[in-house]
């Protein structure tokens, strides 16, 4: 690690002692996930918000890019893209249930994509904000363990335009190009933006048994639009519509990668996998002031996705002597939210003008379908030529229809001191019905149908208390509790006594953190300490299906308490005008108590699944008045159980990153690098039996090698 680390150190060590000059202030953020649209420093929460100018610096033109930068904050590669997200170790790691029920909320421009989050190009994106902990006061699809909101950049009064191009290994290539301004020069004109992005790749995996190296591949368009008008002088309607069109590969498993240091890029899949995503999303947002006692803000979003993911399920040439299979799922997905608030103005407040209130209602409808085809056949432990096939289609639907209603209070008791409440109670309605049929040599001729149906319907609730106070303009102090919940739910593969649903989860968060602005020197910090005790905590895991135990079901279970606590801080240091320090540490300590499903594996008093202790990420940049720009930072992270099924680990791991460029007002250009060492790391894990007579073993998918490139970006 010391070798890795010295040429940064010493870098970071000269600019440090060289002359000071005057420094440039680093500006207050805007969170706009929080109902009252906070300033980060005044918003009593654990938040890490990423800006236009931090994406830029860093190069990252989507979610993938900077989710490991960001402290408690992981992912499952199970996908082409970073879909399945974990914030301080809660988070689904796959869905295969047709019954979404995402842990992370994650949405752009106010649009829901929890639990389909390829979408998250940042090309020309205003700020991406992390609310860690239950928003379920906050958000409006009540994501117990977090979310992540994109802001796409808003249209401008005045004409701005950007192109920008990438170029680099793995037959990388991107483009982009953006323009906005008002729509004519009348005072109050409309104002628009538009956004287009093209990303094409390989995916680093070269596939042995069709001589291909883009099987892996991503083929990504994201197309993105805003209108901005004034309907008079106290309305703005804000309209956003976004299309994203991914046509990527998904071939990453490979028998051969079972220890990591061992592992290579090489596949051998005969019918590589498909992971596609197509979305289409609109929001309208409108603002209202003309009351003196209230403003009216509503946000109306729809979506609609059609996506396809399927894989090789054998990782190998077909071998009528070797387990031969693959696995489609063609989803198609409907999107509806209505969320309207009143919000005080100085001249509503109550409790002798010491309180602002704010009051709202929320409704969802998420409408989902599935159609999904697993074929297998093996001839280990039987006679062949004849295989023993076993084969599955499962047809399903899914609404979950949701209602709130919340209310919060900010009351002021001195010029210091704020006390605020919160409190939001939710119905949920779900409907669900699905059909498989199982056939095959080793199935009834003509095939056995199966049927599931259930339509549960509860009321839950949430609210948090916080406390902040402001001891001057450098230190902001807050503490809080918060309850969150998650709804429960129906296991769809699970037969009569094999635990067939699941019940609501319930948490309580307690958090304590200091936020301080030190403006003389041009330093901001600001340390959380969290404990989060969970009640009939969720956790999903897979297993062989009861029916037929040559195919898998997954499903969710409830265990009788679960707990995840430790600490998030960060610093950015403007050191001097022409350098700046940044740094975060994330450490996560979970446990769990109970029996699981599968009673021959103990879970209880372990690490939860996709949890690694520490996160940290240790940055520079440096700017000179001749435009020579230079940046790096370090990415560690710990090792972490890939399952709640089986006690399989990662590795820990250090990631290095960094640019080269130069900048002026017109142009930019840089030459950057990711995974500077060529660190071999894992993001996923399995252990299962591939019955090929090789018994259980350990499988993983590596993260991507070390990858070089340029990009261009021209304003005008």
């Amino acid at each position: 690690m010391s070798t890795r680390l010295r040429p940064i150190i010493i870098a970071i060590t000269a600019t440090l002692s060289s002359t000071p000059v005057i420094a440039n202030e680093l500006q207050p953020i805007i969170v706009s996930a929080d109902l009252r649209e906070s300033t980060e420093q005044d918003i009593p929460a654990s938040v890490d918000v990423k800006t236009q100018a931090d994406l830029q610096d860093q190069g990252a033109t989507h979610f993938d890019d900077v989710l490991l930068k960001t402290p408690n904050v992981n992912f499952s590669g199970q996908s082409s893209r970073a879909r399945h997200i974990q914030i301080r170790g809660m988070g689904e790691r796959d869905e295969y249930t047709g019954a979404p029920n995402s842990s992370v909320g994650f949405a752009i421009d106010d649009i829901d994509f929890s639990g389909i989050g390829m979408t998250g190009n940042l090309f020309d994106t205003k700020q991406v904000e992390v609310l860690r902990g239950p928003q379920n006061t906050r958000y409006g699809q009540s994501a117990i363990g977090g979310l992540i909101n994109i802001q796409t950049n808003d249209p401008t009064a005045t004409q701005e335009s950007m192109v920008e191009a990438t170029i680099g290994q793995d037959n990388h290539k991107e483009l982009g190009i953006m323009t906005s301004g008002p729509v004519s020069s009348k005072e109050d004109a409309a104002q628009y933006r538009i956004a287009i992005f093209k990303h094409n790749s390989d995916g680093f995996r070269t596939n042995e048994t069709l001589d291909r190296t883009d099987t892996n591949g991503r083929d990504e368009l994201t197309l993105r639009g805003k209108l901005r008008f004034f309907p008079d002088s106290d309305t703005t309607v804000d309209v956003s519509v976004i299309h994203a069109d991914l046509n990527n590969g998904y071939d990453v498993w490979s028998r051969e990668n079972q220890v990591t240091n061992d592992s290579n890029y090489k596949t051998y899949s005969n019918e590589p996998g498909q992971d596609n995503q197509l979305s289409n999303g609109l929001s309208i947002k409108a603002e209202w002031k003309k009351n003196r006692n209230f403003t009216v803000k509503s946000i109306t979003s729809l979506g609609n996705t059609d996506s396809k993911y399927s894989y090789d399920l054998d990782w190998l040439d077909y071998d009528p002597a070797m387990s031969n299979g693959t696995f489609v799922n063609n989803q198609h997905r409907r999107t509806f939210s209505q969320d309207i608030r009143l919000t005080s103005t100085k001249n509503s407040k109550i409790f002798n003008d010491s309180t602002d209130w704010l009051i709202g209602a929320y409704f969802s409808n998420l409408e989902e379908e599935n159609q999904r085809t697993e074929l297998f056949e093996t001839c280990y432990g039987f006679t062949c030529p004849t295989p023993d096939e076993f084969n599955a289609e499962t047809q399903s639907t899914f609404t979950n229809k949701k209602l709130a209603l919340y209310t919060q209070l900010s009351q002021a008791m001195n010029d210091k001191a704020t006390l605020s409440y919160s409190l939001r109670v939710e119905t949920n309605q779900k409907d669900f019905d699905q059909v498989k049929k199982l056939y095959g040599t080793y199935n009834t001729t003509g095939g056995d149908f199966y049927y599931d149906s259930d339509n549960p319907s509860e009321t839950l609730w949430g609210g948090s208390i916080s406390y902040s106070y402001r001891y001057n303009d450098t230190h902001t102090a807050y503490t809080g509790v918060t309850r969150g919940y998650k709804a429960g739910g129906f296991n769809t593969a699970l037969t009569a006594g094999q635990q067939q649903t699941f019940d609501a989860e319930t948490l309580y968060n307690y958090e304590i953190g200091l936020k301080s602005n030190y403006t003389e020197y041009n330093l901001k910090t600001k340390t959380t300490l969290f404990y989060m005790d969970r009640n009939n905590a969720q956790f999903d895991g897979y297993g062989t299906d009861p029916l037929n135990p040559n195919l898998y079901v997954f499903y969710t279970e409830n265990f009788d308490k679960a707990s995840n606590f430790g600490l998030e801080t960060e610093f950015n240091w403007q050191t001097t005008k022409n350098f700046n320090l940044y740094g975060s540490l994330g450490l996560l300590q979970t446990k769990v108590n109970g029996t699981p499903f599968n009673t021959s594996f103990t879970v209880d008093g372990r690490d939860q699944a996709h949890a690694p202790n520490y996160q940290a990420n240790l940055g520079f940049k440096y700017r000179t008045s001749k435009g020579l720009y230079l940046q790096s930072d370090i990415t560690a992270v710990d090792e972490f159980y890939f399952d709640n099924v089986h006690d399989e680990k990662s590795d820990s791991y250090i990631l290095i990153d960094a640019r080269l460029g130069y900048e002026n007002n017109d142009y930019e250009i840089y030459l950057w690098g990711k995974n500077l060492s060529d660190e071999k790391y894992s993001t996923r894990g399995f252990y299962f039996d591939q019955y090929d007579g090789d018994g259980e073993q350990r499988y993983i998918n590596l993260g991507n090698p070390r990858q070089l490139g340029v990009t261009a970006r021209v304003y005008f």
